[in-house]
C-alpha cells in the first residue's frame, strides 16, 4: 500500500533566500523557516489552506502562544522551539499519512468508494461536475492522476474552501459551505517563513480545541445522516475543520485520479471568531467580510483598521501590529494578503489575492483616521462623477427612462476607480514614511486626477454636435463644483 507522510515527504513549494524552489515537509517547513523566504503556491487557495495547517500545527506543539510577547520572544531567539516542536510531531506522526489503512490524514477510512468522483473535485480551479472552469478543461471521467503531493493539497485546500451545494450520498442531500467558502482571508507576511508564522502566531488557549488529527478518525457511520456534529470553535478545530468526507483512492505509487466523498462535519454555530478574518457587525451579529463580485478589497479597507464600531478587524492584524511594536519595527511595511473566492451558491466564480503594504504604524489611531479620510474622499468623488454623468444625460436626452443605462455605459466609474487602486499602495507606503498632512494632499491631487480622467474619457465618447458639447459643459460645470469643495 501507499505511503505519504505530510510530515517528512516533500510536497509543500517554498522559495529559499537563494531564490531556488524545491518542496519540503512539514518537520523541514518549520525546522527550516528561517531560511525559507516564502512558501510558494501558485493557487492563493492553497497558500493560506497550507499556512493555516502549520499555524495549528505551530499552536499545538507551543500549546501557545499566549500572548503577543510569547511571540517576540521566540522572534528574539532566532528560532522556533524546535525541541517541542519535534516532540509533537513524534507524537502525532502517525495521524498524517495520506494513504494510511486506518487513519488516513483528514480523511474517512471506510468511505464508500462505489461511485468515485474525479480528483478535481477537490479544487474550484478545475471544471468537475457542474463548477464553472475558471483554468481548465478537465473532464469528470478522464482526470489527470494527482501526485500524492498535488492530492494532499487538494485534500487540504477542499477541507477549508468547499462551496455549500448538493452531495445526495449518505442519507444527506446538501452540505454547508467551509469556514473559508466565500470570505476575505488575510495573511501578513515577513521577510521569512519564520517571521510570517510569527506575525500570524496569535494568541491561542487550547482549552476546548482540538485540531482534526488530534480526535479520533470519523468513521462512514459517524457522519451517515448528517449526523456529525461540533461546534465551529477553537482556533486550530476552525483551521482544520472537515468540512467533506473525503477518500483518495490511491493507484501504483501514489498516483490520485478518484476519491470517495460523502459529507462532512455539520458546524454548529459559535461565538468564536477566527482570526484570520475581519467581521461586520450587522442587526447586532457578526457577519464575516466576503470579497465584493464588483470591486478591489482597497475600496472597504476599514475592514482592517481598528477603532470602527462596524467592523472587528483581523485578530492576525492586532497581533502583528503588537508584533512589529514590541520588536521596534513601526515602520516596516510587510505585505498584507487578502485572498478568497467568490461564489453564486454552489458555483466558484473568481479566486482572488491582492496584496497591500502595511506597517503597524498605519493600525494607529491618528493613520488610520487618515486612511478612512481618503477612503471617504474617493467614495464623495466617485458620487460626484455620478452626479455630473446623470446632468450631462438628463441635458442630453428628453426622457428620464433613458438616463441610468446611458450612464451606466460610459466608462466613468471604470477609470476612476481603476486610477485609484493603481495609486492606493502609494498612498498607504507614504503615510507610513511621511504622515498624514503630506500624504493626504497627495492622496487629493490623486483623486482629482482620476477624477479628471475618467470625465475627459467618458466625454470623448458621447459625441462632438452642439447638443452633444452642451450636455458635457453642464455636466462638466457639475463636476468641478463639487471637485472644488472636496478636494480643495
Amino acid at each position: 500500500m501507499a505511503s505519504f507522510n505530510l510530515l517528512s515527504d516533500p510536497w509543500i513549494p517554498v522559495l529559499d533566500l537563494a531564490g531556488a524552489r524545491r518542496l519540503v515537509g512539514i518537520r523541514d517547513a518549520l525546522g527550516e523557516a528561517r531560511c525559507i523566504k516564502r512558501i510558494s503556491l501558485a493557487s492563493p487557495l492553497a497558500e493560506i489552506a497550507v499556512h493555516r495547517l502549520i499555524l495549528a500545527i505551530l499552536h499545538r506543539a507551543l500549546d501557545g502562544p499566549s500572548s503577543t510577547a510569547d511571540a517576540v520572544e521566540i522572534y528574539k531567539s532566532g528560532q522556533l522551539p524546535r525541541t517541542r516542536i519535534e516532540a509533537y510531531l513524534d507524537r502525532w506522526a502517525h495521524r498524517f499519512d495520506l494513504f494510511d489503512s486506518e487513519r488516513p490524514f483528514f480523511q474517512v477510512p471506510d468511505l464508500p468508494d462505489d461511485d468515485p468522483l474525479p480528483w478535481t473535485k477537490l479544487l474550484p480551479e478545475f471544471a468537475s461536475g457542474h463548477n464553472p472552469t475558471l483554468f481548465d478543461h478537465t473532464l469528470d471521467d478522464s482526470p489527470p492522476p494527482a501526485s500524492p503531493a498535488e492530492a494532499a493539497l487538494a485534500l487540504i485546500v477542499h477541507q477549508s474552501f468547499a462551496p455549500g451545494g448538493l452531495i445526495k450520498r449518505l442519507g444527506v442531500t446538501s452540505g454547508k459551505a467551509a469556514p473559508l467558502a466565500s470570505v476575505a482571508v488575510f495573511l501578513p507576511q515577513g521577510a521569512t517563513l519564520f517571521e510570517t508564522l510569527l506575525l500570524n502566531l496569535s494568541p491561542y488557549t487550547s482549552e476546548g480545541d482540538e485540531p482534526i488529527w488530534e480526535h479520533p478518525p470519523y468513521r462512514a457511520g459517524d457522519i451517515e445522516g448528517g449526523r456529525a456534529r461540533a461546534m465551529l470553535s477553537g482556533l486550530t478545530r476552525i483551521y482544520t475543520w472537515m468540512s467533506r468526507a473525503a477518500r483518495l483512492l490511491s493507484e501504483d505509487g501514489g498516483k490520485v485520479r478518484f476519491i470517495a466523498y460523502g459529507p462532512g462535519v455539520q458546524p454548529q454555530e459559535a461565538p468564536s471568531l477566527d482570526p484570520m478574518l475581519a467581521y461586520q457587525r450587522i442587526d447586532s451579529r457578526m457577519h464575516p467580510y466576503k470579497l465584493p463580485h464588483d470591486r478591489s478589497f482597497w475600496r472597504d479597507f476599514e475592514a482592517v483598521l481598528p477603532g470602527d464600531p462596524g467592523w472587528v478587524a483581523p485578530g492576525v492584524l492586532a497581533h502583528a501590529r503588537g508584533f512589529l511594536r514590541q520588536t521596534e519595527r513601526t515602520s516596516l511595511l510587510v505585505p498584507l494578503v487578502v485572498a478568497g473566492q467568490i461564489t453564486d451558491q454552489a458555483k466558484v466564480v473568481d479566486v482572488r489575492r491582492e496584496v497591500y503594504p502595511l506597517s503597524a504604524r498605519n493600525l494607529e489611531p491618528d493613520a488610520a483616521g487618515a486612511i478612512r479620510d481618503a477612503l471617504e474622499l474617493s467614495r464623495s468623488v466617485g458620487d460626484a462623477l455620478n452626479r455630473a454623468a446623470k446632468k450631462l444625460t438628463g441635458t442630453l436626452l428628453s426622457s428620464p427612462k433613458g438616463i441610468r443605462p446611458f450612464v451606466d455605459s460610459l466608462p466613468l466609474h471604470h477609470v476612476y476607480w481603476s486610477d485609484l487602486e493603481r495609486a492606493f499602495p502609494g498612498f498607504l507606503e507614504r503615510l507610513t514614511l511621511r504622515g498624514r498632512k503630506a500624504t493626504m494632499k497627495i492622496w487629493k491631487a490623486a483623486t482629482r486626477r482620476a477624477a479628471d480622467d475618467a470625465w475627459k474619457k467618458a466625454a470623448n465618447t458621447v459625441g462632438t454636435t452642439a447638443r452633444h458639447l452642451r450636455a458635457i459643459a453642464e455636466g462638466e460645470r457639475t463636476l468641478r463644483h463639487a471637485l472644488g469643495r472636496l478636494t480643495a
